[in-house]
């Protein structure tokens, strides 16, 4: 809404010739609202209440552009309900909307972010991708590679697992479910800094090659859902310590250390989960790893939320765990 000491400065034609053209928002309208700013810019033919300045009156037209503007915008993107509505994606359940408009253009490429979540160290991430120059340089196998971080600090471990929802051909429009791990350390955020710096197309064929480069900083907020993961210290599997492992609704994650030597013997590691009324029923599609001379980290992507309450144990390369 504009602000009301702006609206005071505006006669009743005024006011009601705004209302004419604000019930919405279309480029029409749009174009409409910007003439009858210039207009009242320009001439003294409409009477105001009180004497008001030229400075006055430049500030109510970039008041009223400002507000017409953000809300077509918002108009076009839609926002987190109708993106959830459209692609039903996966972790939907989970993500709050922007308290503010979350979205940054560089290069005449356009990202916004629709809705997100921190649970324990991971940040979920609904993102809509355009080219806004109208050159159509935006293909389904391009991604952001984010960054993120808390008051400054780099929380983001490169590690993540992204999910195509749509691509539109027409607006040259990409829409995607983003799951980005964060430090093992990372603490719970009201708000969190997203960074990008580049964007990189995954092409079928050939290696991963940065499309566009620039800077895109988006600051999203999300909220405390009272999700606490499951935690288990100390575990023994084979050849591997594991330290600190937990299991959360987008994942589990593994720290620990190994005694195989040799990098190229660390076997491949396959984790299932056991449900109260289903037994070893899930099992997960990616990993993120990292390997060193005598340490590991792994966290295994869900493709869809794990229901922590019905967790009853964990099976690690065949090996049960008991849930704690």
């Amino acid at each position: 809404m504009l602000p009301k000491n702006l609206i005071s400065e505006l006669s009743d034609e005024q006011l009601d010739e705004l209302l004419v053209y604000t019930p919405d928002f279309s480029q029409t309208n749009l174009d409409n609202i910007k003439r009858l700013s210039l207009e009242k810019l320009n001439t003294a033919e409409i009477p105001l209440k009180r004497k008001t300045s030229m400075r006055k009156l430049t500030i109510i037209a970039a008041a009223i552009l400002l507000l017409v503007t953000s809300t077509a915008v918002f108009a076009t993107t839609g926002g987190l309900e109708q993106f959830l509505a459209r692609f039903n994606p996966n972790f939907g359940e989970f993500a709050i909307a922007p308290l503010y408009p979350a979205y940054a253009i560089d290069q005449g490429i356009r990202i916004e972010v629709v809705g997100a979540q921190q649970i324990d160290n991971v940040l979920l991430v609904y993102t809509i991708m355009q080219d806004v120059s109208g050159e159509n340089r935006i293909t389904r196998h391009m991604s952001p590679d984010f960054e993120f971080y808390v008051d400054g600090e780099r929380m983001s471990t490169g590690g993540g697992s992204g999910r195509p929802l749509h691509f539109d051909r027409t607006t040259n429009t990409s829409y995607t479910e983003r799951i980005l791990l964060g430090r093992d350390d990372m603490p719970k955020a009201d708000t969190i800094e997203l960074v990008i710096n580049h964007i990189n197309c995954f092409e079928r064929s050939g290696p991963v090659h940065r499309a566009f480069e620039g800077e895109w900083v988006i600051e999203v907020n999300t909220s405390d859902l009272g999700i606490q993961p499951i935690v288990w210290i100390d575990v023994s599997v084979g050849n591997l310590y594991i330290e600190h492992m937990s299991l959360s609704p987008f994942g589990v994650q593994f720290l620990g250390t190994h005694t195989y030597g040799d990098i190229s013997s660390f076997p491949h590691i396959t984790v299932e989960i056991e449900f109260e009324n289903r037994r070893r029923n899930y099992r997960f599609s990616s990993q993120g790893m990292g390997i060193g001379y005598d340490h590991f980290s792994l966290f295994s992507f869900a493709d869809s939320p794990i229901d922590i309450d019905e967790v009853v144990a964990i099976i690690i390369n065949g090996e049960r765990i008991q849930a704690p």
